[in-house]
C-alpha cells in the first residue's frame, strides 16, 4: 500500500459512518423547527447561502441552526435547516411559525417551516446532505447554544471530532 492510499484509508471514514455521526449529533440536541428553503432567484453560491439563511433566522430570534445546502433541479439551491429558538419562543404564539415562513418567503423565495415531531427522522434526513456530492453545510450559533443541557453555562460546543 502506498503512502497516499494509507493516508486515505486512515483519514477518511465511510460515508455512512460520517452521516450516522452527524445524525446522532443532531438528534442529541432539541430543535424547534425543520425548514426548507428554495431560493427564488438563481442563487448558486453554496458557500454563502447557509450564512445568509442563518442571518435571517437570527433576526427572528434563533439561537442555533444546522443548515445543509442541496443543488436544486432548476439550477439554484435548496436548503434544509434545523433551528432552535429560546425556550418557549417557538410556542409562545400560534403565529411564530407562520410569521417566520412569511418573512423567509418574502426575502428568499419558497419556504416551509414545520414543527419537529420526529427528531430522529429529520436529523437523519438533514445529515445525508453532509456526505452528498456538491452540497455544503454549516453549524451556526454561539457555543453555549450547542450544549445539549438546557441552562448549561458551557463555553465549548459538544461536537464529536470526525
Amino acid at each position: 500500500m502506498n503512502l497516499d492510499a494509507a493516508f486515505q484509508v486512515s483519514f477518511y471514514q465511510d460515508k455512512s459512518e460520517v452521516q450516522t455521526a452527524y445524525s446522532d449529533l443532531l438528534q442529541d440536541l432539541p430543535w424547534d423547527y425543520y425548514l426548507t428553503q428554495t431560493y427564488r432567484h438563481l442563487h448558486r453560491d453554496h458557500i454563502s447561502a447557509p450564512a445568509r439563511h442563518w442571518d435571517a433566522l437570527q433576526e427572528a430570534g434563533a439561537t442555533r441552526a444546522f443548515v445543509a445546502v442541496e443543488p436544486h433541479y432548476l439550477d439554484g439551491i435548496h436548503l434544509h435547516t434545523l433551528a432552535k429558538f429560546p425556550e418557549g419562543m417557538a410556542t409562545a404564539t400560534l403565529f411564530h411559525r407562520l410569521d417566520l415562513r412569511r418573512d423567509l418567503r418574502r426575502d428568499f423565495g419558497f419556504a416551509d417551516v414545520q414543527r419537529i415531531n420526529d427528531p430522529e427522522q429529520v436529523s437523519t434526513y438533514c445529515s445525508k446532505y453532509v456526505t452528498k456530492g456538491a452540497a455544503s453545510h454549516g453549524f451556526f450559533g454561539n457555543p453555549p447554544a450547542w450544549d445539549p443541557t438546557p441552562g448549561s453555562n458551557s463555553t465549548s460546543p459538544q461536537f464529536p471530532l470526525l
